[in-house]
């Protein structure tokens, strides 16, 4: 905006005279005795370039004074451009400019500036401020300045004379004047100055008939007269402006006494020893010394001394209230001088404890930071903040003011970035002090910083996270404040408030499906800060990770295994939490849990195995979905340290060559030179060529290898190698050359473990009996069945050392012995039998006859079965079975019973009793053979009172039955196929009735759901349904009272495979 200053207006002696900026008209009255301004000067409050300005005024005095115009750049004698006229019964003159411009500068026209400090204008531009400076100001300088700056229009202020300080031209001189003589001192200012002082002794002049001032019409000259000067007046008298002073000594010179040197001004430290002195050209008498006034003794800590005409005041330390105006006197002289004491301020000790500490304010309160100080010298503050100087302005920001006892810093409006370390430098002349303290603004904190992260949890919520925020606002945290926004909807609801040493929260209440905005807001005292929000993200639906790929083995011993594996792919496998070991025995179908929470790593080492056993291994991935299917898996691994490759073969030898084979046959390495070999590897050499090759894939499981695809009567070298897990053994070949051709070999069989002198099968099923041989011709094979040719329906095979005997549908009349003859070309014969028994479910027993027994009791008996009579029938039991009417169940009254007799005792008057008797042998059950009628035993009628006879009973010692327990039948071994069902039974007395527990593996079978136990009354079984192989093993059954206890043991032998003509059993 522009700036208007209003026009001066001056009076003074018989001119008037009126400034109109630096080329302004002035008016002058003369020739009056008294002249008088009447107010009544008029200008145009502003012009416009090229228009007419007229100047009026009326002047008024007796006699008429004259009036004259004048402008302080020219005369206005161009009677073109100025035009005066006045008019005598008005008393009014006016003056008019014809075309008067508006300057821009102090003349009128475009100020030349540059941009540096060697021009008479420097102009400076700093970002949007711009700032005009002017060296050695004149008055001539006074003017309307405008700026213009593009696209902002012109501004413009007005610089007025009044604001022009004057210099001063020429100083004052020093003068001389003999006593009671008049001395002018005199001195040149370059423009006037109406607030001129005079000083004598650095104290204004009180001006009297003694001293006069006089002033030049110009107002430039200026002049001070001191009349009848005497040797008090001496002294440095000076001349002040509002800017500038000069100064100059008046000596009065006379015949009498005076100070050839005066007192100094001096300045010391504080505890420095100060002395003023002065010297008199002649004895003028006693002196006396004088501190501000007031007469000086030995007893103000002050030491006289004179030595001569010099007259000294010394002071040993000097201290700050010993400064002062110090003068001495000595007859009508006079010498004046001021001592200063340079100390530095000095801040009281409640201050600095008031400054340590803390000055806490709330953000956009103002706050004021005063220290109070002590110092008798004038003290310059320095404010700083953290090292930076604290600029102090008149603007809106931060303020400094210095008094004589303090100093303050003001913050209009504080901030968080106004905190810190605040100094303030305390300098005066005599030393300079720093104080510090420290200003906190407390503010609501600054939001968390971002990113804020979201992650889904694929069904555990969903996952924030950020860092805590830059400033605290100057509190510690207290909480932070999670909001969650649905998209599409405008309202915030707070879900949580993660503690002040978290920055992460779990969002387990987000819906699957939908879109959500979460923001994180941080809380202190001074409450909630602003918010950091997210983008919008999608809730993903649940997705189950897939299973990981089979783990690999990386090693084993007898203490762990170390399995790794890599991650599953698919929907689901990108957030995994970690990953569940399981573990089973090969052959098992129960998998056990190796860890109970998930790992992260793809590597585990699984402990609490079982030396010597074959494990399994699978991993199931875990999401925050949950748990995925398992794995495929891993190959089966024994828990065994690793292995020592095994030693050379022993004994490696030819067994048989023909045109285009090598057979083999070897024993195993010496346990001594390393682990037991799992494997061989059989290679083949050519004669003409060092090379050895494998002559099969993988390693022979035997000691026995037929190498085949030979050139007949070729020679070969033949080496072989054992190996296991802890590699190769050194290798055993054979030290002479071995040729593929036949060799002369009678016809023997072949026999291992596996050939057996008997075979037992089942009627009806299929029986196949390989028998294997060598010899070096075909022999002829003759199959024999007691001593006889075979039945038709007997099928036998021979091929390649193999001989068979075939029966489609096994009888009881195929039973018998079995005899193989190989008779070679000259009459060479070898025979091998074997018995061949074929058993098929017993036949039903004969009739059951009843008969009564003592004491309530029922014996029953029945027929055999015929097949006890057949001896080559399999030996059977049998199992007794009751019920009470025609259509109840059967309940088992006695099993594994050898003969054909059971009595069944508690029988009760007036009940029905039905019997079953069923043989049973290895191969299942007969058809039952049930009573026609039942068992019945007649209630007996009441007695009549006239019918009863009363006898006393003789009396007697009841005998005593208690008996520990024993086995009357005891256990026997069972050998059964897979899925029939197995009855353990045995007999067992003892009074009190005995306790019966089943064991296998002395392990208890109470509670084990697979099987079940009877006991009735002292006949005891064990059943289990369907036989499994892991059923095997060694039973027992322990009987118990408090008399002692029995046991007794059997074994259950389970075939794992199906009985076949294959199987020879001893």
């Amino acid at each position: 905006m522009a700036g208007r200053l209003p026009f001066a207006l001056y009076s003074k002696l018989f001119s008037t005279e009126m400034l109109l900026h630096r080329g302004g008209p002035r008016v002058t009255g003369t020739k009056a005795r008294h002249a008088s301004w009447n107010g009544q000067f008029k200008c145009p409050e502003r012009w416009t370039e090229r228009k007419h300005a007229i100047f009026r005024a009326v002047v008024c005095g007796e006699p008429g004074p004259q009036v004259h115009w004048h402008c302080s750049k020219g005369d206005l004698s161009n009677s073109g451009k100025y035009q005066i006229s006045d008019s005598q019964g008005s008393k009014e003159y006016v003056l008019q400019l014809r075309t008067a411009a508006l300057p821009l500068t102090g003349d009128g026209e475009m100020a030349p500036y540059g941009f540096d400090n060697q021009t008479k204008h420097c102009l400076q531009h700093l970002g949007k401020h711009y700032q005009l400076q002017t060296r050695d100001l004149r008055p001539g300088d006074a003017a309307l300045y405008r700026v213009r700056v593009p696209d902002a229009g012109v501004s413009r202020t007005e610089l007025e004379a009044s604001a022009v300080l004057p210099q001063v031209v020429v100083p004052l001189a020093c003068a001389h004047c003999g006593e009671q003589g008049d001395a002018v001192l005199e001195a040149t200012l370059s423009d006037p100055c109406p607030g001129t002082t005079w000083h004598r002794r650095h104290r204004p002049l009180q001006l009297s008939d003694r001293y006069e001032v006089f002033v030049s019409s110009d107002g430039l000259t200026h002049w001070l007269l001191a009349r009848r000067a005497c040797f008090s007046d001496v002294g440095r008298y000076s001349l002040g402006t509002k800017l500038h002073a000069c100064g100059a000594w008046l000596v009065a010179e006379g015949p009498t006494g005076h100070f050839s040197q005066g007192l100094a001004d001096l300045e010391v430290q504080r505890g420095e020893a100060a002395v003023l002195s002065c010297t008199l050209t002649s004895d003028l008498g006693p002196g006396a010394w004088f501190k501000d006034g007031v007469k000086l003794s030995a007893q103000d800590g002050v030491t006289f001394e004179q030595d001569g005409l010099e007259h000294r005041l010394l002071i040993a330390r000097a201290e700050g209230t010993q400064a002062g105006r110090y003068s001495f006197g000595a007859g009508d002289q006079q010498s004046e001088a001021t001592l200063t004491v340079l100390e530095p301020p000095v801040i009281a000790p409640d201050m600095m404890a008031k400054l340590r500490e803390p000055l806490v304010v709330k953000a956009g309160e103002p706050v004021t930071m005063k220290v109070a100080f002590q110092s008798c010298l004038p003290v310059q503050a320095t404010w700083s903040k953290d090292g930076v100087k604290v600029a102090g302005g008149d603007g809106g920001g931060a303020q400094v003011a210095v008094g004589d006892s303090s100093t303050r810093l003001y913050l209009p409006s504080t901030s968080r970035k106004d905190c810190g370390q605040y100094s303030v430098a305390l300098s005066s002349k005599g030393g300079s002090l720093r104080a510090e303290l420290t200003l906190q603004v407390l503010d609501k904190p600054q939001p968390p910083q971002g990113p804020l992260e979201v992650q889904d949890g694929h069904g555990a919520g969903v996952c924030l996270c950020w860092r805590p925020p830059t400033d605290d606002g100057g509190q510690a945290l207290q909480h932070y404040v999670v909001e969650r926004r649905q998209a599409g909807l405008g309202t915030w609801l707070k879900v949580g408030e993660p503690p002040a040493d978290s920055t992460t929260f779990t969002d387990a209440e987000a819906e699957q499906g939908k879109k959500y905005s979460f923001r994180v807001r941080a809380v202190t005292a001074e409450g909630p800060g602003e918010a950091l929000e997210s983008d919008e993200v999608l809730v993903a639906p649940e997705v189950l990770p897939g299973p990981p790929p089979p783990p690999a083995i990386l090693s084993a011993s007898s203490q762990s295994i170390t399995l790794s594996w890599t991650a599953p792919r698919g929907p689901g496998s990108a957030h995994i939490l970690g990953y569940l070991i399981e573990k089973r025995k090969k052959g098992r179908n129960t998998w056990v849990a190796v860890n109970q929470q998930p790992v992260p790593e793809k590597k585990w080492t699984v402990l609490d195995l079982r030396q010597g056993c074959q494990y399994e291994f699978r991993v199931t991935a875990v999401a925050p979905s949950g748990p995925g299917e398992p794995g495929p898996p891993s190959d089966a691994v024994f828990a065994q340290d690793p292995m020592r490759p095994p030693g050379p073969v022993r004994d490696l030898q030819v067994t048989d060559t023909l045109h285009a084979s090598i057979t083999l046959s070897w024993a195993q390495p010496d346990p001594q030179d390393g682990d037991e070999a799992l494997g061989y590897v059989v290679e083949l050499g050519d004669s003409a060529s060092p090379q050895w090759s494998p002559c099969h894939a993988g390693t022979v499981p035997g000691t026995t290898y037929t190498i085949k695809g030979l050139r007949p009567r070729e020679g070969y070298f033949v080496r072989v190698t054992a190996v296991n897990d802890g590699g190769r053994g050194p290798p055993t070949a054979l030290d002479t050359v071995v040729q593929a051709m036949p060799v002369s070999v009678c016809p023997k069989f072949l026999m291992d473990a596996s050939t057996k002198d008997s075979l037992t099968v089942r009627a009806g099923d299929t029986v196949r009996v390989p028998v294997h041989f060598e010899a070096a011709s075909m022999p002829d094979v003759t199959w024999l069945k007691d001593g006889l040719p075979l039945p038709k329906r007997s099928v036998t095979s021979v091929k390649d050392g193999l001989t068979q005997l075939l029966v489609p549908a096994a009888s009881l009349a195929d039973s018998g012995l079995y005899t193989v003859v190989l008779r070679g070309p000259r009459g060479e014969e070898a025979t091998y039998s074997f018995r061949l028994r074929v058993a098929a479910r017993p036949r039903a027993p004969g009739p059951i006859l009843l008969r009564e027994g003592t004491l309530g009791s029922v014996i029953v008996e029945w027929v055999p079965s015929p097949d006890e009579a057949d001896g080559r029938a399999a030996p059977l039991h049998y199992t007794v079975l009751t019920r009470s009417s025609p259509h109840a169940p059967w309940r088992p009254a006695a099993e594994r019973l050898h003969t054909c007799r059971f009595t069944l005792v508690g029988v009760l008057p007036g009940h029905e009793y039905h019997f079953r008797v069923v043989a049973k042998n290895e191969l299942g059950a007969s058809e039952p053979s049930d009573t026609r009628q039942p068992w019945v035993v007649p209630r007996q009628p009441p007695v009549s009172t006239a019918d009863r006879v009363t006898v006393k009973a003789p009396s007697y010692q009841e005998p005593d039955l208690r008996q520990k327990p024993r086995f009357l039948v005891g256990l026997r071994t069972h050998l059964l196929p897979l899925g029939s069902e197995c009855c353990m039974t045995c007999a067992v007395r003892g009074w009190p009735r005995p306790r019966v527990t089943w064991f296998k593996n002395d392990q208890s079978l109470a509670g084990d759901p697979a099987v079940y136990s009877t006991d009735l009354l002292g006949v005891c079984s064990l059943v289990i349904p369907s036989v499994s192989a892991e059923d095997g093993g060694k039973y027992k059954a322990v009987a118990e009272n408090t008399l002692g206890q029995a046991i007794s043991t059997a074994t259950l032998i389970v075939m794992v495979d199906e009985i076949t003509g294959e199987q020879l059993l001893a």
